[in-house]
């Protein structure tokens, strides 16, 4: 599967997905890494991303099938 930015279908009709835990377990890090852009601020110190970041994205199946 692959991920891009998208704003095509309204926000409302688009399933949501949150990312939630702990402080400093790793919440900004991994939503860095599945937009493959730095959208939140990572760092050692705990509490350091307290506002919510959104961003819409799209995902799309790779060629051939299958998993990634």
């Amino acid at each position: 599967m692959t991920w891009s930015s998208t704003s095509a279908a309204p926000l409302g009709e688009r399933p949501h997905i949150t990312l939630f835990g702990r402080r400093n377990a790793g919440k900004s890090q991994l939503l860095n890494a599945i937009t493959g852009q730095n959208l939140a601020i990572v760092s050692p110190v705990a509490g350091t991303t307290i506002e919510p970041v959104l961003k819409a994205m799209e995902l799309h199946p790779r060629e051939g099938g299958g998993r990634p």
